[in-house]
């Protein structure tokens, strides 16, 4: 079955804009979803702080690549937020320079890899794939990052795996 999405700009800053995936028929972005996981008063709240926290300093800051666990596979720019040891909740995102960070989704990682997690595998997996996408297209033109900015066609279809 066909998925199709698009990258949408959800919040710029001096230093970063922030993109983040939006499923077709979604009203939200990946990334609403994923903090509507996580209601105010959740058991998980001290561990939501921690990644609003990060994102408050990529914000000020940008997305410097020390701000990232790398999650994906090698050279995709997939990464996880908080590197916090000890936290379960994770937020995935792919890294496209210090200045573009994409959002996907993520949750609570109860299993040792996000391979093996039923709820994370799609969202990282989601992510490479966009990756691979955004690197196809700058390599023909149809994308171009200038500054803060993802210039060109920012929607993709990919088939889902099971």
């Amino acid at each position: 079955m066909k998925q199709f999405y698009q990258i949408d700009l959800v919040e710029e800053y001096p230093n970063v804009n922030f993109y983040s995936i939006r499923l077709e028929d979604e009203e939200l972005t990946e990334l609403e979803r994923f903090f509507e996981k996580f209601p105010i008063g959740c058991e998980y709240d001290d561990e939501i702080d921690v990644i609003v926290a990060w994102l408050d300093k990529i914000a000020e800051s940008g997305a410097l690549e020390r701000y990232f666990r790398p999650e994906g596979r090698y050279g995709d720019g997939v990464g996880v937020i908080p590197i916090d040891v000890g936290n379960k909740v994770r937020l995935y995102c792919l890294r496209l320079s210090d200045k573009i960070l994409v959002f996907g989704n993520g949750g609570v990682k109860d299993t040792p890899t996000w391979e093996e997690s039923e709820e994370l595998a799609p969202y990282v997996k989601l992510l490479i794939d966009t990756s691979r996408f955004i690197s196809s297209r700058i390599k023909n033109g149809t994308i171009v990052l200038v500054d803060k900015e993802i210039i060109g066609d920012l929607n993709f279809s990919r088939d889902e795996t099971e």
